[in-house]
């Protein structure tokens, strides 16, 4: 019997005992012997049938508990994983949250949010509560690899709160203060200016935890470019909560309530309907509770939601987008005060559109992954994964020890790799191309191609799972003929930040399908880019109506790879092509991925021996086959020749032009040349001597 049962049942026998005295006090002057103590006699006995049925329950229920033990949640811990956790922090074998568990955590979980707000909830609104709770949970509590192409059945079971790396984010500064540093968004270094114009923001000191920026605002909005981890985050809020791991979150016991903004302008569309109302019905249509909107609505007044509304710019109609921000700042105003919080995601592109002005919301803009962070997950994804695919605790250990090592030692080692891991959705593909056994080259050219690979297989996969014909649309060979010219054309448009308008990108697609002599281009056109918003693969939507690759990197890459095709093997319109852009450092590395395509995807070193050589000649000079003069016309030139020399190695280009091109190294770095072509010229001929 625990300690409430037996204060109750001790309470309910002193009572009787009581009773049963004042009773025989009025009732004994008036009774012959020996009736004049019956009362007393009669609570007594009452008193004691009761202990003894109460104590017999007990003793039932703990036989009972022995024999069919019921399924205990874990304890209070740092957090909930597939793993159980002891008080101590040690897993329980490989156990599973199983659904009894679900429950009971949240039913644990909407018993301490009514008791810490001091309102009873009526049953119904308890009842809602815990069921909610669980929804979330089922829905939110495995990492989502929609679109990917995954096979490895252990990825499917991986907890995200497991995996998950707290992400960091640049705030918001007053006005007069500088931003000294690039901000790292998707491949894209970013100055001051630049990035303040896309957000229509001011700078900001060093980066912060975005959990303690939500902490010290009543809202926030994050911003961040596709696959940075915004939605994620979000969904780490809502699952800590329904958890009831509130105190990882330092934010109080809280409701969280995700919604996408898209779905609310939807419903706007056809009805005008009130935000708070329309949250109640988005979730009764996936099956919730009739009573939400009376647990919505109390929380809401209690101040204990968390709001967590996601995509803030995905709105693409003007007036209906507007009519979106404006109903979500009024909402915020209103229930803020009471004590709710909130945050907002969207994109960086587009969000100056959509900004809304004079409101307490703080902003901040989510960075890439530092060498830290990469480290966090690569140790978090090993050992997670190998619990999921090895039943023997030792043994997955070591397993996931060595997965770590080798993992990072391709983003240590490979320059390629490093750029891309730092991006959460490119990191967490790389870690899956690794699980299933791909083997990352360590030249740029055959790394990008073999990313290039998975990502198109798996947006043409996730389109063909929607009822795609899986036809000419799944080949990545045709899709990369259309995406190669396609990222040329933006790179010349647009080099820095790589977004084009969506008219104007489909005018090119069409055009591009034309010279492709396909059935009809506009449709096809059309239909890219709706599989690019739907999907979200290699070529995203990276604000409303504005189009770009997930990273910069690809854009860079498929550009190379369309010049190297153009070509036709011939060296002097590449070598021309590139002379246009030796001045411009957003060209660089394209340059030096064309040179290596060519080298080593094409393998026709004769013509990249060409084009490095011919880079080294004023335009006006014809080529000469036997290299034997060169007058060096532009620093630049050499600094791109000696680069692409070290990114290819010497065994990529002709004997001949190795040896001419380790002499211009060479007189590179005498003392006689500027610094600035010294180091390179050096380090060239260190490679190629």
């Amino acid at each position: 019997m625990n300690k409430r049962t037996l204060l109750i049942v001790a309470g309910l026998i002193l009572l009787l005992t009581a009773v049963a005295l004042a009773v025989n006090w009025f009732l004994q002057p008036i009774l012959p012997s020996p009736w004049d103590n019956i009362a007393l006699i009669v609570f007594v006995t009452i008193g004691l049938v009761v202990a003894f049925l109460d104590n017999l329950t007990a003793v039932i229920t703990f036989i009972h508990n022995w024999l069919y033990p019921p399924p205990q949640p874990p304890p209070s811990g740092p957090t909930i994983w597939n793993n159980i956790k002891t008080e101590g922090g040690d897993s329980i074998g490989r156990d599973k949250i199983t659904a009894e568990q679900v429950i009971i955590l949240a039913d644990r979980a909407a018993d301490d949010f009514w008791r810490t707000y001091r309102r009873p909830a009526q049953p119904n609104i308890q009842a809602a509560t815990s069921r909610y709770l669980q929804f979330i949970i089922n829905r939110y509590q495995f990492l989502d690899f929609k679109g990917m192409g995954v096979t490895d059945r252990a990825a499917f079971g991986l907890p995200l709160l497991q995996v998950y790396v707290p992400l960091k984010a640049r705030p918001e500064m007053p006005a007069g203060e500088t931003w000294s540093r690039a901000t790292r968004l998707a491949g894209h270094l970013l100055g001051e200016a630049e990035l303040m114009g896309q957000m229509g923001m001011r700078p900001s000191h060093e980066p912060h935890p975005a959990l303690d920026l939500l902490r010290e605002n009543d809202g926030l909005i994050i911003l961040g470019d596709p696959g940075s981890g915004k939605s994620t985050f979000l969904k780490i809020l809502a699952l800590q909560h329904a958890f009831g791991k509130q105190g990882e979150t330092g934010l109080g016991l809280r409701l969280p309530v995700l919604l996408p903004l898209a779905a609310y302008a939807k419903a706007l569309v056809e009805e005008d309907v009130p935000l708070h109302k329309f949250m109640a019905a988005y979730y009764q249509r996936l099956g919730m509770d009739a009573a939400l909107g009376d647990l919505l609505t109390e929380a809401l007044q209690q101040g204990g939601a968390l709001l967590l509304l996601d995509g803030l710019d995905e709105v693409r109609e003007p007036n209906l987008r507007q009519t979106v921000v404006e109903r979500v700042m009024s909402f915020f105003a209103f229930h803020q005060q009471n004590g709710n919080k909130f945050v907002l995601t969207s994109r960086i592109v587009g969000y100056k559109d959509v900004r809304p002005s004079g409101t307490r919301l703080a902003e901040c803009t989510l960075e890439d992954f530092d060498n830290e962070e990469i480290t966090q997950f690569v140790d978090q994804w090993t050992a997670a994964i190998e619990q999921q695919a090895t039943a023997d605790p030792t043994l997955a250990a070591q397993q996931a020890q060595q997965e770590k090592e080798t993992l990072l030692y391709s983003v240590r080692h490979n320059g390629g790799v490093r750029k891309l891991a730092a991006n959460p959705l490119l990191l967490t593909i790389l870690a899956l191309m690794k699980r299933q056994g791909v083997v990352l080259p360590e030249r740029r050219v055959e790394l990008y191609d073999k990313y290039l690979e998975t990502l198109l297989k798996s947006w043409n996969l996730a389109r063909s799972l929607d009822g795609r014909p899986t036809t000419r649309d799944l080949d990545v060979a045709e899709t990369i003929r259309v995406l190669a010219p396609l990222a040329l054309w933006m790179h010349e448009t647009s080099p820095s930040m790589g977004v084009v308008r969506r008219q104007a990108l489909h005018q090119q697609l069409e055009q591009i399908y034309t010279t492709r002599q396909a059935e009809n281009p506009a449709q096809a056109a059309q239909k890219l880019l709706e599989d690019a918003r739907e999907y979200a693969g290699l070529l995203v939507e990276r604000g409303a109506d504005e189009y770009g690759f997930v990273h910069l990197t690809f854009q860079e890459y498929l550009a190379a790879v369309a010049m190297a095709q153009q070509a036709q093997g011939d060296a002097r319109p590449v070598a021309t092509q590139l002379a246009q852009h030796l001045h411009q450092d957003t060209w660089r590395e394209v340059s030096l991925l064309t040179i290596g395509y060519i080298a080593i995807r094409q393998q026709l070193d004769t013509v990249a021996s060409d084009v490095l050589l011919q880079l080294l000649q004023p335009a006006s000079a014809p080529l000469t086959i036997n290299h034997s003069q060169f007058t060096i016309h532009n620093s630049q030139a050499l600094i791109l020749v000696g680069e692409s020399l070290t990114d290819i190695g010497s065994a990529n280009v002709t004997p001949l032009a190795a040896s001419t091109l380790k002499k211009h190294c060479w007189r590179a770095d005498r003392p006689s040349h500027p610094r600035q072509r010294q180091g390179t010229g050096g380090a060239t001929a260190g490679q190629t001597g």
